[in-house]
């Protein structure tokens, strides 16, 4: 063992340094990420070093810091502990089934949890984050007792999975194996004397992030968010659990407001809404040019967790931050998700912090319009986009673009009028909530000059989509149209029409003189229109479909 600066590095094996020691995963920690993958792979690395009779494997470093009330606190190295401790719990669990109790109590009190010899009470040799650690304590007292349907957040269901593949590959491998009871034995001696880890010991947590960042920098697979929230903790200095509760109560609010990880995207979409584009790969070096002092680093938390409220209600427009907006902005909000616009949400951003309320309206207004024609005309790709949004979000955050006006002129490769025109003439929508919404708003349009954009009806029980010439043709169909040509105007905007499911239903695959019916009690005027028509024709979805472009014009106007 050596000791520097009161910095400890001891290598032992991972089993032992369970048995050894107590451990705490500190609540700032993320929760449990490891895929199945991950896990296959572990078990394979220590197959193959137990059958090639290897006399160490190293499976990297663990940081911690402590003890604290007679606890280590992870910093680094969870994942592994954690995963390591299911797989004793496996082992566990199948000397459980064969009736050897005996060697049950005996793993168990060394290595997943003994029992205080004052209080009575069970203290687990591995405690996790509150998220987690309910299921973790349940999953390494018995795996199959479990019940999945209590533990729904992603991380429970990565542990279920975990603990569930670890305990398959044990009972297949005793069932392998001519001796199953020494297999087992095997296992466990090799994971507690020969499958090492360093333990790096400090003694606070202002030394430990300065490892952690150090492992990273020699090539240690770390995550992003772990790597960012690490340096803003070490640079935040005596100051650091103010930075540990904001950074704390930004997940929470992330976790609340999405099932899917939201963080690394959250922290790259507020990145560049200040200092434009910058890839995930380049965001830890990005952050550790801004942020260089404790003064920085707890500004920038607390603009962090200011900030995710605003983020969160971007996610949903029924959100109670948007009281103080009028409705169009909602609608603008509702509209963007549709789309799947994510790459706006800097821009976005910055705009709600510079702007006053009104502005803030027309501007998400017109950005829909703008969404709506790059997708439209096409040839910008999600990078692309990405790159004009986050440049424009930095150009409103510094002040050179100050109106809705400045910004729009920003967009140097909007497509104009004549360009958005004759893309929309030939479009073909492929998912059936985007053309239900381009067929509301042009619906709307086509009223009495009415060129207002409204929300889509995503109630498919009210309202659904019709294709005039059906996907599956009838004997009808197929007299006027050949299955080449089909395919290639059945999903042509021009084709579409949207009606009450009802009579959607009623519709089908029917020919268009008994469609023509259905389309005459529509109260969609642009579905009723085409009752007028004698056919339906490539003419007739051509013809529709530029007086359909001619509207879209108008309703996703970028005029002011």
């Amino acid at each position: 063992m050596s000791q520097v600066q009161e910095i400890k590095i001891q290598l032992e094996g991972v089993s032992n340094v369970l048995k050894t020691r107590r451990f705490r995963v500190p609540a700032y920690q993320r929760s449990y990420a490891w895929e199945k993958e991950h896990v296959d792979s572990l078990l394979s690395d220590i197959h193959d070093a137990i059958k090639g009779k290897e006399s160490e494997y190293f499976l990297g470093s663990v940081v911690v810091t402590g003890p604290h009330n007679q606890r280590y606190e992870v910093v680094d190295g969870q994942q592994r502990l954690t995963t390591v401790s299911l797989l004793i719990a496996a082992i566990k669990d199948k000397f459980k089934a064969d009736g050897d109790l005996e060697v049950v109590t005996s793993i168990k009190t060394d290595f997943l949890a003994s029992t205080d010899r004052k209080t009575k009470e069970k203290e687990a040799k591995l405690v996790l984050n509150e998220v987690d650690n309910e299921l973790f304590q349940e999953l390494i007292e018995d795996i199959k007792t479990v019940n999945p349907a209590r533990y729904q957040r992603q991380s429970h269901q990565r542990l279920i999975l975990a603990a569930n593949t670890l305990l398959n590959y044990i009972e297949d491998l005793c069932g392998k194996s001519r001796d199953a009871e020494e297999e087992l034995h095997a296992w466990l001696d090799y994971l507690e004397t020969n499958l090492k880890i360093i333990v790096v010991t400090a003694p606070d947590d202002s030394n430990a992030f300065v490892i952690f960042e150090t492992l990273n920098d020699r090539g240690l697979e770390l995550a992003i968010s772990d790597l960012l929230k690490n340096y803003l903790f070490h640079k935040s200095g005596e100051k650091i659990e103010e930075t540990k509760n904001r950074w704390l109560s930004m997940v929470a609010t992330l976790e609340s407001a999405s099932e899917d990880p939201l963080v690394v995207t959250y922290l790259r979409h507020f990145s560049m809404s200040r200092y434009g584009l910058v890839r995930e790969k380049d965001l830890f070096g990005l952050i550790k040019r801004k942020i260089t002092s404790k003064r920085t680093a707890l500004q920038f938390s607390t603009d962090l967790s200011n900030t995710v409220k605003t983020y969160a209600a971007l996610l949903n427009s029924d959100h109670d931050f948007w009281n103080k907006y009028d409705n169009k902005v909602r609608d603008s909000i509702s509209t963007l998700n549709l789309l799947g616009m994510a790459q706006v949400r800097p821009l976005l951003l910055a705009i709600i912090e510079k702007f006053q309320p009104k502005d803030v309206s027309t501007a998400f207004e017109k950005l829909v319009a703008v969404a709506v024609r790059f997708q439209i005309v096409g040839g910008a790709g999600g990078g692309t986009l990405e790159k004009i949004y986050s440049e424009t979000a930095k150009s409103v955050t510094d002040g050179s673009l100050a109106t809705v006006r400045d910004i729009l002129r920003a967009f140097t490769t909007l497509p104009a009028d004549s360009v958005f025109r004759e893309s929309f003439a030939v479009a073909t929508i492929s998912k059936q909530s985007l053309a239900r919404y381009y067929l509301r708003c042009l619906d709307e349009g086509a009223i009495d000059g009415n060129t207002k954009e409204t929300v889509p009806n995503k109630d498919s029980s009210r309202v659904n989509l019709e294709h005039v010439l059906p996907l599956t043709l009838s004997p009808d169909w197929q007299a006027i149209w050949s299955p080449d040509d089909a395919r290639g105007y059945q999903r042509r905007l021009g084709n579409l029409a949207i009606m009450s499911s009802k009579s959607n239903s009623s519709a089908g695959n029917d020919s268009f003189a008994i469609k023509k019916e259905e389309y005459k009690k529509s109260k969609f005027e642009l579905t009723k229109r085409i009752a007028k028509l004698k056919k339906w024709g490539k003419k007739e979805i051509e013809a529709r479909q530029a007086e359909m472009a001619d509207i879209a014009v108008k309703i996703w106007s970028i005029k002011l």
